[in-house]
Parts: C-alpha cells; sequence; structure tokens
C-alpha cells in the first residue's frame, strides 16, 4: 500500500507540473477598480494592463476634493483628467480594456457628482495612433456603469450597458420607474448608440421579465418599461395588450407631453400638448425616444 500511495503521489506531482507547463497563463479579467483618497491614499498608483494609473484629490477654496487621474503608457503622451467633485473627499473608479478585439487597452473613468441619485460621469482615454482621444460618454443616472463594460453580444466590441434615462420620473417616481437597457458603442472615436440592434435582444428578453412582473402589479414605471423592452425586440402589439390591462388608471402622475415644435436641449420650443391618459403619454414617449417609429 505504501508502495502504491508513493506512485499516485508521485504521477499527481508530475500531471500538476505538466498541466503547468502545457497550459497558458491567463491574465485577470478587467474590472472596475474603485479609489477613495481616504482610504487609499493621494496620490495612490497602480499598474494596470501595462499602464500606470496615478489617482490624486485636488482642492478648492470651497473645501470641494476634485479626483485627478494621471496616466502613463508606453509610446504615448502623459495624459491627465478631471472628474466630478462631489465632497471634500475624491473618489472615483476606473479600468483598462480594450474598446475592440485587437485594440489598445482604453483607461475608462468614472466620478459622481454627488446627490441623492445623479449623477455618473463616465469618460475614455483611448489611443490612437500615438495620442489619447479623450471621449465624453455623458452624465449618467439610475447607477452608472454597475460593473465592468464588457462584449454583451459576442462582436468583438465592448459594450457600455447602462440605462435609458429619459425614463426616469417619466411615468412615476424615481423609485417605480423602470428604465430599460441603453447599450452604448464607441466607433471610430466617437458615441453611438447601439440599443436598436437585433444583436441585443438577449438583454431586452430578460428585462422584460422583471418589468412585466411589476406591470402586472400595476406599475406604471414598469409598464413603460415593459412596452419599451418589447417594442426593441418585435413583439410590441403583444406587450401593449398586456400594459392595456394592467396600467393603473387612478394614477395622477404628470405625464410627459408632447412638443407640437422643435425641442432643444429638452425645451419644448412650440406648444406643448398634453395627452389625455397613461396609454397615450407612453405611444407618444416610445415614438419621440425612437423605440416606435
Amino acid at each position: 500500500e505504501e508502495v502504491i500511495m508513493r506512485r499516485v503521489t508521485l504521477f499527481a506531482g508530475c500531471l500538476a507540473a505538466c498541466l503547468a507547463v502545457a497550459l497558458p497563463a491567463f491574465a485577470a479579467a478587467p474590472r472596475m477598480t474603485n479609489w477613495d483618497a481616504k482610504e487609499n491614499g493621494s496620490p495612490k498608483t497602480y499598474h494596470l494592463g501595462g499602464y500606470t494609473l496615478t489617482l490624486s484629490a485636488k482642492r478648492g477654496g470651497d473645501d470641494m476634493a476634485t479626483p485627478h487621474l494621471s496616466v502613463r503608457a508606453p509610446g504615448l503622451p502623459v495624459v491627465a483628467l478631471d472628474g466630478e467633485a462631489a465632497g471634500p473627499v475624491a473618489r472615483a473608479g476606473f479600468a483598462v480594456l480594450p474598446l475592440a478585439r485587437g485594440e489598445k487597452p482604453s483607461v475608462i473613468f468614472t466620478t459622481f457628482s454627488g446627490g441623492a441619485h445623479c449623477c455618473t460621469q463616465i469618460t475614455v482615454l483611448q489611443p490612437v495612433k500615438g495620442a489619447w482621444n479623450t471621449i465624453d460618454l455623458g452624465s449618467w443616472d439610475g447607477g452608472g456603469l454597475g460593473s465592468v463594460p464588457k462584449d454583451a453580444d459576442g462582436d468583438g466590441v465592448t459594450d457600455f450597458v447602462l440605462v435609458d434615462n429619459a425614463f426616469l420620473y417619466a411615468f412615476d417616481s424615481y423609485a417605480g420607474s423602470w428604465a430599460p437597457p441603453l447599450i452604448l458603442n464607441v466607433v471610430d472615436g466617437h458615441v453611438k448608440n447601439v440599443s436598436s440592434a437585433p444583436r441585443y435582444a438577449a438583454l431586452y428578453r430578460a428585462d422584460m421579465e422583471k418589468t412585466k412582473a411589476a406591470c402586472a402589479e400595476h406599475s406604471n414605471g414598469a409598464c413603460a418599461g415593459y412596452a419599451a423592452d418589447a417594442a426593441r425586440i418585435g413583439h410590441f402589439d403583444e406587450a401593449w395588450k398586456f400594459v392595456l390591462a394592467h396600467y393603473d388608471r387612478e394614477s395622477d402622475w404628470d405625464y410627459p407631453t408632447r412638443c407640437a415644435g422643435k425641442r432643444t436641449n429638452g425645451e419644448c420650443k412650440g406648444r406643448e400638448i398634453k395627452p389625455r391618459d397613461f396609454p397615450q403619454a407612453l405611444q407618444w414617449f416610445l415614438e419621440d425616444n425612437g423605440y416606435r417609429p
């Protein structure tokens, strides 16, 4: 028995050694790193994806600390970027990953402006032809980037999956609002909204399971999200029947109006038309926001 045990142990050791040689070493998957000047220090340096990132707090006269990012990368000039200040302690989130298969890694930098909900500012630093391209992905409510962006549909392009902020407060309170997914890609250095692409159908189907269940409980915010999800994947007519059967007819929410003119920066430059009820308000809203023709 002792001889057998020795042979088993020897075989296991040889197998482990062989596998260690045969299997390639994989780099850790990209993730969002959170930096807090008080907890992590200022300045604080991180080494990710071959880049050196230094986070520090810049103080102004109003006792507000602005998060400051500096990036060093081989073959590229040093680049610096300021985020949003939200209080006396500077905080930020960041990740290093390629925006498309085969590209050099980009730096994703997020900061929070403060307030009950709003807002997360998202900025991308993309290396292009020996220089940095600074791309503003906007300011987002609804949690911003919940996790590191990834390729959600397998086409080799990193997807920024956010939520459509237009739905927040549109048909219910913030807590009662259900905002459908909104997907952004960075294409040729520009931000492109690709939410209507059929390849993201799985995201909308998954969201529909939640919004339909809440709509059944007579939540107008959920019914709006459910109709929007269904419209994205060609199931609007079926969903619309469900919405009409389950929406809250007693709600006195001030629904979105329709502008009989042009909107500039969200402001109607013509006459505003009030909807007669929730279904009409939702139909107009889905049309005005690109969910329905």
